[in-house]
């Protein structure tokens, strides 16, 4: 599945509604061109209800929930690239962001996320 077109359609998505802070969400419209330019790039249209309802679906669950997505930045989704050498430089001298830092602890701690992200996944 290519990540990368699945984020171009979702980024150029209409937004209906949005919303920043702890409960963050992005709504856009269930409509067939939503539902088929999705569908286009390996979405199943399962998936926009899962996240939404028969109006409206959010891009920002679905991205993240389905890992299409690492990080929301200047109003776009983004898959985060390799780790590199430069990555590693700017969280080990105290220059690279939260997200940065992530990223590498996400590669090096593993089961640490995988245990988080099964918690999250469960039913209480």
């Amino acid at each position: 599945m290519n990540h990368e077109a699945i984020l171009n359609v979702l980024n150029s998505l209409e937004v209906i509604e949005q919303q920043g802070g702890e409960d963050s969400y992005i709504l856009v419209a269930n409509n067939e061109v939503n539902r088929s330019r999705l569908a286009a790039v390996g979405v199943p249209a399962e998936k926009m209800v899962y996240y939404g309802d028969d109006e409206t679906f959010c891009i920002l669950a679905l991205a993240f929930g389905e890992r299409y997505a690492d990080e929301f930045v200047n109003g776009y989704l983004i898959k985060w690239g390799p780790i590199d050498d430069s990555l590693r430089y700017r969280v080990l001298n105290g220059d690279g962001t939260a997200g940065d830092a992530e990223r590498l602890l996400r590669l090096l701690e593993p089961d640490l996320f995988q245990q988080s992200e099964e918690e999250q996944a469960s039913p209480a």
